[in-house]
């Protein structure tokens, strides 16, 4: 029965080391982009309401978040940082191409809440990503 728990305690011990050996670890670039993202999101969420600014900064953003989505896609065993980067993507580009829409610029309280949303969004995904194993 000693035997039992002894190699019972091995092979629980044996999954975790194997999980997180198999987990993402920590990268620098990918911190550094999401810690832009949020940074430039509380700039440019100061500057909704100059129409000039909000539109090249919104165009800015998004292709910055496009940047972290095509660079996160391409890390081994990162499905969940996948996931969180094509969200905020997908936060960013909307905003983006609201700036573009033909019937009219979208108000500042939207634009702040839009910035708001990345800013949050890109606050998460630094917290997991610093978290990560080094």
């Amino acid at each position: 029965m000693k035997k039992l728990v002894v190699i019972l305690a091995f092979m629980l011990n044996g999954c975790a080391l194997y999980d997180a050996y198999m987990q993402t670890g920590f990268d620098n670039q990918e911190y550094m982009l999401v810690t832009q993202i949020r940074t430039d999101a509380q700039s440019y969420k100061k500057q909704c309401g100059n129409g000039l600014l909000a539109a090249s900064n919104a165009q800015a953003i998004s292709a910055k978040t496009d940047l972290f989505e095509k660079y996160s896609e391409l890390i081994p065993r990162n499905e969940n940082g996948i996931s969180a980067s094509k969200s905020l993507n997908a936060i960013a580009q909307g905003l983006a191409i609201a700036y573009v829409d033909p019937k009219g610029e979208p108000s500042a309280t939207f634009c702040k809440l839009k910035y708001s949303s990345i800013e949050n969004a890109a606050y998460v995904i630094q917290h997991v990503v610093g978290n990560r194993p080094r």
